[in-house]
């Protein structure tokens, strides 16, 4: 397939964005952990050599599953103004300094919550001259191993300056996430150029804000900030529930299938894992955290039908070519990013500390991609439409006067036809018009039939609306208004007649003769009433004339 040079250039411009993407949250992530370094001047690493009372040895990241005791040596430490801090997931556990319980972490959260508080950070303080550290940790799923990460004796404030300093850079990618969808929420129910684009705006920004919203739980500044880790935790796991659905329903529209089967049975599957999840929860026999498989499966079902749509408007060519190599390489890098931590989830069991890294930085790119290619297109669309309007205000204006022409007065005519509406029709004409074109010129008479226009325009602006149909003939209909107001609008015309030629002193004094008639709402009535309309302006250019002689 031969790609033509702007869609080469296009393609080139989005590997490249790609590329400084990926750079630049590189160079923030080290950025903020080499300020860390600088930070943790007096730090115990407390990962390791931890001891059950049999003697066994463990580290903290290969714990056997179930309920463990295990006592760490505080000996050689100085312990002034220290504290033993950690992040837990999902495990209740006391602390004792030298066999005195100092610290417990029980949870106790509505059935609807589940058992799981997710991810959530302690700070502990170390009584003076302590000298061991024991962790009585239960896990709070049986069969699963209690997870105890990031664990040191340390300043308080040098431990949250790290959690704030590693999770920042996460938590900016989320917050930008969330505000791109926002705003591409609101631009679909604002914007009126979004109709004719490829892209959806409800399914991308709602996507984008799930994605944001289920990342930051990594980042640990949401749990931080709020002191509600099961409230973080169980807008989590509702994201990830839901958010399976706006992947496919963007390709669906975007591929011109929105009326594919498979967005009815994919809502299904969401809405059923929704509802059983919930029940068993309020029911106290399972939770979101034991369903989570189900939304996996619905998350691998997603994949493959978005993978699926893209591949069957290629082969029927629904899509144009620079909408379809953005979709490809954005698609790719959110499957790859989405692919990858779920099978990292599955393989490591959820142990890892952030479970959402290559999803988070893949939609970012998918987003970023999209982003660029729509401001493309909504440019592209609003010139289109802007040259539509003026061809459309040129096709429809008259261009030596500015008012609407002989071809709108016509339209208008055939609205008041089919929709039967009632009105006023005025009939203007320019008395001794073809006396100024014959001695003075044409250009005299030019600027005669431009200030009768504008005195016409302007003393019916607040009623109706102004037509020049001919050289010197003047049409304007007026609805919605009685004969009391068109009479006032017909002195503001021999008004307005006095002040220019007062003003302007032309050879010819203009004077504008006029008529005008009823039009009730019955069939067949606006040629009569323009035909009296008309007849009674040329009365009154008779009168006007013989008091002019």
């Amino acid at each position: 397939m031969k790609i033509s040079k702007d869609n080469k250039f296009m393609l080139f411009a989005d590997v490249m964005l790609v590329l400084i993407i990926i750079v630049s949250i590189t160079i923030v992530s080290l950025f903020f952990r080499a300020r860390t370094a600088i930070y943790n001047d007096i730090s115990y690493n407390m990962s390791k050599e931890w001891r059950t009372a049999d003697g066994a040895e463990y580290a903290l990241n290969e714990l056997p599953k179930g309920d463990v005791v295990i006592t760490h040596t505080l000996e050689g430490m100085n312990l002034n103004r220290m504290r033993f801090c950690c992040e837990s997931t999902d495990t209740h556990f006391t602390v004792k300094f030298d066999g005195e319980v100092t610290y417990s972490y029980y949870t106790d959260q509505a059935a609807i919550l589940g058992r799981s508080y997710g991810k959530y950070v302690h700070m502990i303080p170390i009584p003076p001259d302590s000298k061991t550290v024991t962790l009585e940790l239960h896990p709070i799923y049986d069969g699963e191993a209690a997870l105890i990460k990031q664990a040191s004796v340390e300043d308080a404030g040098v431990f949250m300056a790290d959690i704030y300093h590693d999770g920042l850079p996460k938590f900016a990618v989320c917050v930008l996430l969330t505000l791109f969808g926002a705003l591409m929420i609101i631009t679909g129910f604002t914007d009126k150029v979004t109709g004719e684009s490829m892209i959806n705006p409800f399914s991308l920004g709602a996507f984008a804000v799930f994605v944001g919203i289920w990342s930051a739980n990594d980042t640990m500044i949401l749990q931080v900030y709020t002191q509600h880790p099961e409230i973080v935790s169980f807008t989590r796991y509702l994201c990830l529930m839901f958010v399976v659905y706006l992947p496919v329903s963007f390709m669906a529209s975007s591929t011109n299938h929105r009326d594919t089967i498979l967005l009815p049975i994919l809502l299904s599957l969401t809405l059923l894992n929704f509802l059983i999840t919930m029940l068993l929860s309020a029911l106290r026999i399972s939770d979101m955290h034991l369903m989570l498989p189900f939304s996996h499966v619905n998350i691998v079902i997603a994949l493959f039908m978005t993978i699926y749509l893209m591949v069957k408007a290629i082969r029927a060519k629904t899509i144009d070519k620079t909408f379809r190599q953005t979709v490809v390489v954005a698609m790719t890098f959110a499957s790859l990013g989405v692919a990858s931590d779920l099978l990292h989830y599955i393989l490591t069991s959820g142990t890892l500390n952030d479970t959402s890294l290559f999803t988070r930085v893949g939609v970012f790119i998918f987003v970023a991609l999209l982003g660029v290619y729509m401001i493309r297109k909504r440019t592209q669309l609003a010139l289109k439409k802007e040259r539509a309007q003026v061809i459309e205000k040129l096709a429809y204006t008259d261009s030596l006067t500015g008012l609407a022409n002989r071809t709108a007065f016509h339209e208008k005519e055939d609205e008041i036809r089919q929709k039967n509406l009632g009105c006023i029709v005025i009939q203007l004409d320019i008395n001794f018009l073809k006396n100024v074109n014959d001695v003075y010129g044409h250009s005299e008479g030019d600027r005669h039939i431009v200030g009768a226009a504008h005195i016409i325009r302007d003393s019916f602006a607040d009623i109706g609306t102004a037509y020049r149909t001919g050289g010197d003939e003047f049409i304007v209909i007026v609805q919605n208004s009685s004969s009391n107001v068109v009479e006032k609008s017909l002195k503001k015309i021999e008004e307005g007649a006095k002040k220019y030629n007062a003003e302007n002193d032309p050879p010819v004094p203009l004077q504008i003769a006029y008529g005008y008639a009823q039009c009730n709402r019955q069939n067949d009535v606006l040629e009569a009433a323009e035909r009296l309309a008309d007849q009674r302006m040329y009365e009154k250019k008779r009168e006007m004339k013989s008091h002019a002689k």
